[in-house]
C-alpha cells in the first residue's frame, strides 16, 4: 500500500467515527494524527477533541474504551495497515484546554 491508501483509511476512519459520535451525542469537536508513515514508527497517534473540558470530563470509562474500539473498528473495515503500523495510541481531549493551555495550537498540543 502507499501512503496516499494509509491516509484514506484513515481519513475514511475519521469520517464514519465522527457520524457515529453525532448519533451517540458525544461532542466531538475534531480529530487529529501524529502519524509519519516511516519504516522506524510501528503506528499513529489518535485525538479525539470534544468540545469543553467537561465534556471530557463527564465521560466515563466504559466510554472511552467503546470510542477507542469503535475507531479501531474503523480502520479495520477501511484498510488500516495494523501489519506494518499496529500500534494505535487514542487519546481524547477537548478544544478548550487547546484554547487554554496551547494558546489554541493543536500543533502544540499534539507535540
Amino acid at each position: 500500500m502507499s501512503n496516499q491508501q494509509y491516509n484514506d483509511s484513515v481519513e475514511k476512519a475519521d469520517k464514519a467515527f465522527t457520524h457515529w459520535c453525532e448519533g451517540n451525542d458525544i461532542p466531538l469537536h475534531g480529530i487529529h494524527h501524529v502519524i509519519t508513515w516511516e519504516d522506524w514508527d510501528d503506528g499513529i497517534g489518535v485525538y479525539a477533541f470534544l468540545h469543553d473540558i467537561a465534556d471530557v470530563e463527564e465521560l466515563q470509562t466504559a466510554q472511552v474504551e467503546e470510542m477507542k474500539n469503535t475507531y479501531l473498528e474503523y480502520l479495520t473495515k477501511y484498510g488500516y495497515p495494523f501489519e506494518t503500523f499496529p500500534n494505535v495510541a487514542f487519546e481524547i481531549d477537548s478544544d478548550e484546554n487547546v484554547r487554554k493551555n496551547y494558546s489554541g495550537s493543536y500543533f502544540y498540543r499534539l507535540r
